[in-house]
């Protein structure tokens, strides 16, 4: 005889959200989570080292939030680590719910209760709010889920769910069992940058289902506050070699080495690691070579 499974129901719902010296956009946020329809929320604020007041603005506007301080070396994948812990010494239960959340996106007031509603039904699952351009009002491909080939390491829009292997932690809802199921994140080995990814494909190894929600989105300003090959040349001929291997840079080959001996197949790391620093050394090369690249004007 079969037994049916249902989705356990929730006691609480924890928003960890890291931040560091966005006071504004933060604030932003934090009063479209005081004007939503289901409050029974706890907001975690992990406050990486900010030195613009912003855990003393957030209260301010939101006094049951919860304050957790750095010194500023938590970076993402630290903070929420960090938030982890405090919920695990605080008696988080199985059946709670996490939300892992960037503060520079645009919610309705409905988001909590819509994404609660939606997860209800799920078991062993981790749900993406879809997302959507904030200045186009488009969705992205797929809502966001994303299809990676380890083999090559490329990284392209899910066509369909069943392609999901991947999803970034921008409105990642999650249970704490599956939190713990998953194994946490690695912050020791990649702090920042593409610790989603390596956190998302780790949970899809180990049989959690990875899912786009359908009633549940967000709005995503695309501006992006690190650099990448699209805006390195933007710097001086020296300061592009210490923008290469910061934390900030999405390019950063030490990242991406990390990154590729978390995920690829043993077979694999040797032919992704020649690839990954053979770029290195072309972007290193350009670096030399290409002078400064002038903003454009609009």
């Amino acid at each position: 005889m079969s037994v049916e499974r249902h989705a356990p129901v929730a006691r609480q719902l924890y928003i960890l959200l890291p931040v560091h010296n966005r006071r504004e956009i933060t604030l932003r946020f934090v009063a479209a989570l005081a004007f939503q329809t289901w409050r029974d929320f706890r907001l975690i604020l992990i406050d990486d080292g900010s030195t613009d007041g912003t855990a003393t603005a957030v209260k301010a506007l939101l006094p049951t939030a919860e304050v957790i301080t750095g010194n500023g070396n938590w970076w993402w994948a630290g903070s929420l680590e960090q938030g982890c812990q405090y919920l695990r010494r605080n008696g988080v239960a199985d059946d709670d719910i996490l939300l892992l959340m960037n503060d520079d996106v645009a919610i309705g007031p409905d988001f909590l209760a819509r994404a609660r509603e939606e997860l209800a039904g799920m078991t062993d699952t981790l749900m993406l709010a879809r997302q959507i351009d904030a200045d186009t009002g488009k969705e992205f491909d797929y809502g966001g889920g994303i299809k990676v080939d380890l083999k090559e390491l490329r990284f392209a829009a899910a066509a369909s769910p069943k392609e999901i292997n991947c999803l970034p932690t921008r409105g990642l809802f999650l249970r704490w069992r599956d939190m713990v199921r998953a194994g946490g994140f690695r912050a020791h080995r990649l702090p920042h940058y593409l610790s989603d990814y390596e956190f998302t494909l780790r949970a899809g190894k180990k049989g959690l289902q990875l899912r786009v929600a359908q009633s549940v989105s967000l709005g995503v300003h695309t501006a992006q506050s690190g650099r990448s090959l699209s805006n390195l040349y933007h710097s001086s001929r020296v300061r592009r070699f210490g923008l290469i291997f910061s934390r900030r840079f999405k390019d950063n080959p030490l990242t991406w080495s990390i990154f590729a001996g978390l995920v690829a197949s043993p077979s694999r790391k040797p032919y992704l690691w020649g690839k990954i620093w053979f770029h290195f050394l072309l972007t290193a090369a350009r670096c030399l070579y290409l002078p400064v690249k002038r903003a454009e004007k609009h």
